[in-house]
């Protein structure tokens, strides 16, 4: 019997793990990167987002709670862009405010993404990026970039350790 290839493996675990996840704490925090990073993009395109946070906190790479996943940084720039640009804060407190439709859409795809209702379309994206290549998308010392996946306007990725 061959093994089970790693991707598959992550995303069996962000599965598993997403029943601890399913908190309405999580469920804003997510929702706001999602507003942030992919509001303009279909339903997928803003689950793909939504499941990189999952895909976080399921990979040995990053830290393994939401919040912690959320708010890391790379240097002096938080690693979710949009957490960086004070008019994105700002949108996302008018839209929360007035319950907008985008406001919706990205409270929907967080849940169905921590809750697990949705299956992840990338797989087991923890990375992307708009355009292609990019840091995010591309292999480094540390990680191989595989399974890329294009949904929408952005690119993803799956990362598992370079081996040596």
């Amino acid at each position: 019997m061959s093994p089970v290839p790693a991707y598959f493996l992550l995303a069996f675990l962000a599965v598993a793990k997403a029943a601890t996840l399913c908190t309405n704490a999580n469920i804003e925090l997510v929702a706001r990167i999602v507003f942030g990073e992919a509001k303009v993009e279909t339903d997928q395109g803003q689950l793909a987002v939504a499941y990189t946070v999952v895909n976080r906190v399921a990979h040995p790479g990053y830290p393994n709670t939401v919040p912690n996943v959320v708010y890391a940084k790379y240097g002096c720039k938080y690693q979710y862009n949009t957490l960086d640009n004070p008019k994105h804060n700002a949108a996302w407190k008018v839209a929360k405010d007035k319950n907008t439709t985008e406001y919706k859409n990205a409270k929907n795809a967080a849940s169905n993404a921590l809750c697990g209702r949705l299956r992840d379309p990338t797989g087991c994206a923890t990375d992307f990026c708009a355009t292609d290549p990019c840091s995010a998308t591309t292999t480094n010392k540390y990680y191989v970039a595989y399974n890329k996946t294009h949904i929408g306007n952005h690119y993803f990725v799956c990362r598992r350790r370079v081996s040596g």
